[in-house]
C-alpha cells in the first residue's frame, strides 16, 4: 500500500471520527476532505469540482422542490384525513396503518421530506389515542426508511450509488430495480414494529407534555432577575423552593462570572441570572409573579415577561436556516414574541447558556407562546411545530397538478428517455412544481438541504480518492480474504454488515460512497458478478435502525419522541440482524452472483 493509499485510509478515519463526535458539522468536513484530497493530488481539482455538479446531487436536490410540492399543495392531505380516522382502532393496527402509509410515500417521495410531513400527524394520532408519542414516532420513521429502498427516487442514497455506478462506466440503478427486496423489507418491518419491536418502544412524552406531566423530564434555562424582583437579597435555596423540589439551580451568573449556589453568604443581586434545571410546570411557577424572567436572548436587555402558559415544541428541521446561528441569533422573540424555555439536544439537557447555544438538526425548542406567537411560528420555514394538528401546506392549493406532476416524472424516469435521464427529469419535474404554482419559487430554495448536498458531493470524492490510491482495493483484498472460506455469499454478507456497521456511525451517504468502491473491488477479486455487491452496498447503507445517527428520519424523531440512545439499540439492533439475514438469502435469488448468471 503506497503513501497515496495511507492518507486516504487516514483520511476517512479522521472524516468518520469527526462525523461521530459532531466537532464540526457533517458538511464542514465533507469541504475539508475535499481541500486535502485536491491539494495532495490524489484527486484531480476537475473531478472534484465537478462532484458538486454530479447528476446525483441534482436529482436529489431537485427531489426536495418536489417533496415540498407535494407537500405546499395540499395533495397530501386527504391521505393525512384518511391517516387520522384509523387512531380509533386498536394500537397494533394503528402503527401497522401508520407504517404502511408512510412506506407507499416514501417510495416516491425522498423519505425524509415524508418523515417531516407526517411528523405532527403521526403526534396528533398519539394526542387522540393518549398514546405516548414515542409509541408511534420510531415506527414512522422506520417506515420511511425501508419505504424508500422500494424505488430509485426514494432515497438519495439510492440516486447516489445509481449516479456514482454511471460515472465509473457501470449500469445505473432502475427505478424499480430495488423492489423485490424493498417490499420484502417493508413487510418484514412492518410485521416486526407491529409485534415484538411495538412492546420494546419505551412510553415517553413530547417536551411541550411536561406542563401537565411534571417529573417526567426537565429543561436547562436562564432564568433573569429585573430590578425589583423580590427574590433580591435571599439566598438561592430561599429564592427557588416555592418553585417546587424539582427545581435544581446549577449556577449564579453575575455579568461574565458563573458562581456556584452554594457559595457562602451568596446574596441574589439585581441582573443577576440564574442557570436552573427543572420541569416546564417548575420553570413557570418560578417566573410567574417573582420578577423572574425566562431569558432566551440576554444580550436583548428588554423585559421578556410571560404572558401565556401554553407551550410548543419546534424542531430544527433537515437544511434549515436555523441550523449554525445561535438562538439568540434568531431572535424568535423579536420576531415572533415566542419564547425559548428550554432546549433538548438528544437526551442531553445544555449545559450553557441557552442564548449562546448553536442550533443543529433535530435540536428540539420548548417555547412560550400565545396565539399570535404561534400563527408567526407556523409561517416560520425553519422549524416543524411538533404539536400541530393539521399537516403544514402553504397558500397555493393545486393538489391536482401535484401529482400529475410528480406521476409524469415517475413514469417517464421509469421509461428511460433518450437525453431525458433522472437528473434532468427532475430538475424538469421541480421547475413544473413551480410553474404551475405547486411551490413557490422561495420556498423552492428553502426546501433544499444544500448541507446534506455539500456532504453528498464531498462523499463523492472520497469515493474517487479510495479508488484512485488504490485504498478500496486494500481494504477489499483483506474482505475477501476473510470471508472467502464461507463461500460467495459469505462475501456479500460481509460487505452488507461492514456497511450496515459504518452508516450506523456517520450517515447513509457517506456509507455508500465510501464502500462502493471496496464493494466493487470485492465482486472483482472473487470474479463475482458486480450488480449483488452494489445492492448490497445500497440497502446496507440506507437501512440502520439501530442510531439516531445513521438516517435523518432517525434524528428527526430523537428528540420529539423524547428518546434515548439506548432506545434505538433495543428496538432497531434486532432489525438490522433481520434485515442482514434477508438481504443475504435473497439478494443472490434477484441478482445471482455468477457472472452474466
Amino acid at each position: 500500500m503506497d503513501g497515496s493509499a495511507t492518507l486516504v485510509l487516514a483520511l476517512t478515519f479522521l472524516a468518520v471520527v469527526a462525523l461521530v463526535k459532531e466537532w464540526i458539522p457533517a458538511d464542514g468536513v465533507a469541504l475539508a476532505l475535499v481541500g486535502v484530497l485536491v491539494v495532495s493530488g490524489v484527486v484531480d481539482g476537475r473531478a472534484a469540482i465537478g462532484a458538486f455538479g454530479n447528476g446525483a446531487v441534482v436529482t436529489v436536490g431537485a427531489s426536495f422542490v418536489l417533496a415540498a410540492g407535494l407537500t405546499r399543495s395540499g395533495a397530501l392531505e386527504p391521505i393525512a384525513r384518511r391517516l387520522l380516522a384509523t387512531s380509533g382502532a386498536s394500537a397494533a393496527r394503528v402503527v401497522l396503518v401508520l407504517m404502511a402509509t408512510v412506506a407507499l410515500g416514501s417510495a416516491f417521495i425522498n423519505n425524509t421530506p415524508i418523515a417531516v410531513m407526517f411528523m405532527p400527524i403521526t403526534l396528533a394520532i398519539a394526542k387522540r389515542t393518549a398514546t405516548a408519542p414515542s409509541k408511534l414516532l420510531i415506527p414512522m420513521s422506520y417506515a420511511a426508511i425501508v419505504g424508500g429502498m422500494c424505488t430509485l427516487i426514494g432515497t438519495s442514497t439510492t440516486v447516489l450509488v445509481s449516479g456514482d455506478l454511471l460515472r465509473r462506466g457501470l449500469a445505473p440503478v432502475g427505478m424499480f430495480e430495488p423492489l423485490p427486496l424493498g417490499l420484502a423489507g417493508v413487510a418484514l418491518t412492518l410485521a416486526y414494529m407491529s409485534t415484538v419491536g411495538r412492546r420494546l418502544l419505551p412510553a415517553r412524552t413530547t417536551l411541550s407534555t411536561t406542563v401537565d406531566a411534571a417529573g417526567l423530564r426537565d429543561y436547562v434555562t436562564e432564568v433573569a432577575l429585573s430590578a425589583d424582583s423580590p427574590l433580591l437579597g435571599r439566598s438561592v435555596d430561599e429564592a427557588v423552593r416555592d418553585a417546587g423540589p424539582t427545581l435544581k439551580v446549577l449556577r449564579l451568573i453575575r455579568g461574565e462570572e458563573g458562581l456556584a449556589p452554594t457559595t457562602p453568604g451568596l446574596r441574589l443581586e439585581a441582573g443577576d441570572a440564574l442557570l436552573v434545571r427543572g420541569d416546564a410546570g417548575a420553570l413557570l411557577r418560578l417566573a410567574r409573579g417573582r420578577g423572574a424572567e425566562l431569558t432566551p436572548d440576554l444580550r436583548d436587555k428588554a423585559a421578556l415577561t410571560p404572558r401565556a402558559t401554553s407551550l410548543a415544541e419546534l424542531i430544527v428541521r433537515p437544511g434549515s436556516a436555523a441550523i449554525g446561528q445561535s438562538i439568540a441569533d434568531l431572535g424568535l422573540h423579536a420576531r415572533t414574541g415566542a419564547l425559548v424555555v428550554g432546549v433538548q439536544r438528544h437526551e442531553s439537557h445544555v449545559r450553557d447558556r441557552v442564548s449562546r447555544l448553536v442550533l443543529r438538526f433535530g435540536d428540539a425548542l420548548l417555547v412560550q407562546v400565545d396565539d399570535a406567537a404561534l400563527e408567526a411560528l407556523h409561517r416560520m420555514p425553519e422549524f416543524l411545530i411538533a404539536e400541530a394538528m393539521t399537516v403544514d401546506a402553504g397558500p397555493a392549493r393545486r393538489p391536482l397538478a401535484a401529482i400529475a406532476v410528480m406521476a409524469a416524472f415517475v413514469v417517464l424516469a421509469a421509461v428511460g428517455l433518450p437525453r431525458l435521464d433522472v437528473p434532468v427529469l427532475a430538475v424538469l419535474a421541480a421547475f413544473a412544481m413551480v410553474a404551475t404554482g405547486c411551490v413557490g419559487v422561495r420556498e423552492a430554495y428553502r426546501a433544499i438541504d444544500l448541507r446534506l448536498l455539500v456532504l453528498m458531493a464531498g462523499m463523492i470524492v472520497l469515493g474517487e480518492g479510495l479508488s484512485s490510491s488504490g485504498a478500496s482495493s486494500w481494504i477489499a483484498e483483506h474482505l475477501v480474504a476473510a470471508a472467502r472460506p464461507l463461500g460467495p455469499v459469505a462475501i456479500l454478507s460481509a460487505v452488507y454488515l461492514a456497511t450496515n456497521v459504518l452508516t450506523a456511525l456517520v450517515s447513509n451517504a457517506a456509507a455508500a460512497l465510501v464502500m462502493l468502491p471496496i464493494a466493487l473491488e470485492a465482486a472483482s477479486l472473487a470474479h463475482l458478478s458486480s450488480r449483488p455487491f452494489v445492492m448490497a452496498t445500497l440497502f446496507a447503507a440506507s437501512i440502520d435502525f439501530s442510531t439516531p445517527i445513521g438516517y435523518q428520519t432517525n434524528t428527526l424523531v430523537y428528540a420529539a419522541g423524547g428518546y434515548r440512545f439506548s432506545d434505538y439499540v433495543k428496538v432497531g439492533a434486532p432489525l438490522n440482524v433481520l434485515w442482514w439475514m434477508l438481504a443475504t438469502a435473497l439478494i443472490p435469488v434477484f441478482w445471482p452472483l455468477a457472472i452474466g448468471g
